[in-house]
């Protein structure tokens, strides 16, 4: 009997029921991305699919670049592009080279996102990660109920709990059912092959095309501040975050970056771009990485951190100069959006980029994972643009910097 259930079905099986017919055909790949282009609902588009049957994390750096081939050739031909994303998101064994191809993949969403290309993300099983912010980084989104969806899996997160919160209660929270419930944008669908079907039909015959405008960024930001507010993610204001001193933005702080820190940072970026006696803005970052909370996870923490990167691409794209300088520890979801985005990507004397913080990596794996690398290698691997000599480190980086408390942004 043909498989029916959408999330057990191959891809083989997924792509024949999206497309016409046999109006389709796989593109040349170098990776175990499939790339498929044909008709669907009588209009061309182009298929970017991670297979379901591969495990763990499908994005290597092979991948990384035949998915930004298929970016590039859909703004090219003006194709738009479906996502077919079942995938636990970087390939994490792959090391730190993988950070920087996932950077330069981001980057060419984000570009094809302001180049106003339609993008749709379908979800299967689940997205985590990087495959996570790439589902985000679309216009909509289609999943199902049992769909899960973040940026750390269900054991990082249960990991992170002081008490001894059950499984199926954090899967409770991070499944497509939570998601449709105040995420905007998505489309909860039946776990069927038909339902999936119908749904891309009906959105490759009118394609959404959300123009990215500075209004559009005010009006999403407004949307995931009152989300902050309505449920546990008010629990997530901080005093320490972001700050803002003339056109220098400093996020040096001893905790990981969580769903207010993102809003309050684009918040700032935009104020201090405003102003037109500010021709550049360099970001001074030092932090853990992306949150591992289970409250940031319920406000769906992959968005905010798309919408940061979104907001700051805008800025670039707008004529803004903004600089990313990483001054301790980065790694995760906001390395990979900040310098996605950002003009230019540098590294300071004993700063340090890692693929996860050390705390998730041994609960993914089971012990830690050396991913220590000479400077050089940071630039080749495109983890950054350029590496600073000591003498280029001010004083004015250091951790102790402060600033006064006007200056600091609430989200």
């Amino acid at each position: 009997m043909e498989q029916k259930i959408y999330s057990q079905a191959t891809l083989p099986q997924r792509l024949a029921a999206l497309f016409d017919g046999d109006a389709w055909q796989y593109l040349p790949t170098n990776s175990d991305i499939r790339l498929a282009e044909g008709n669907i609902a009588g209009r061309k588009v182009l298929i970017v699919a991670t297979d379901p049957a591969a495990a763990l994390g499908t994005f290597g750096v092979s991948e990384c670049v035949d998915f930004k081939w298929a970016v590039l050739r859909s703004r090219a031909t003006g194709t738009p592009i479906l996502l077919l994303i079942d995938s636990a998101g970087t390939r994490l064994t792959a090391g730190l080279p993988v950070q920087g191809a996932i950077r330069g993949l981001m980057r060419e969403v984000l570009d094809a996102r302001l180049a106003q290309v339609p993008m749709l993300a379908v979800v299967g099983r689940y997205a985590f990660g990087s495959a996570s912010m790439l589902s985000f980084s679309a216009h909509a989104r289609l999943y199902s109920e049992g769909t899960q969806l973040a940026m750390s899996g269900p054991r990082v997160l249960q990991a992170a709990l002081s008490d001894a919160t059950p499984r199926d209660t954090v899967l409770s929270r991070i499944n497509g059912t939570s998601r449709a419930a105040v995420g905007n944008g998505d489309k909860l669908i039946a776990d069927d092959l038909d339902a999936y079907a119908e749904a891309v039909r009906e959105w490759a015959a009118n394609p959404i095309v959300a123009t990215v405008t500075h209004e559009a960024l005010i009006e999403e930001r407004d949307h995931l501040s009152q989300r902050l507010q309505a449920g546990a993610g008010s629990a997530l204001r901080a005093t320490e975050g972001p700050v803002l001193d003339g056109d220098t933005l400093r996020c040096v702080m001893n905790r990981s970056f969580g769903a207010a820190d993102a809003l309050a940072l684009a918040a700032l970026a935009e104020s201090a771009c405003s102003d037109s006696a500010i021709k550049s803005l360099t970001i001074v970052m030092d932090c853990h990485g992306h949150s591992i909370l289970l409250q940031d996870e319920e406000v769906i923490l992959s968005q905010y951190l798309v919408h940061l990167a979104l907001s700051l691409r805008h800025l670039v794209h707008a004529g803004a100069s903004i600089r990313l300088r990483v001054t301790g520890t980065l790694s995760g979801g906001i390395y990979i959006g900040l310098a996605a985005a950002a003009s230019h990507t540098e590294l300071a004397p004993g700063a340090t980029i890692r693929t996860l913080p050390v705390s998730s990596l041994v609960h993914i794996f089971g012990n830690e994972i050396q991913e220590t690398a000479d400077r050089s290698s940071y630039v080749e691997w495109g983890l950054v643009d350029s590496v600073l000599p000591s003498s280029q480190h001010a004083d004015m980086y250091s951790e102790s910097a402060c600033m006064p408390e006007e200056n600091r942004a609430s989200a």
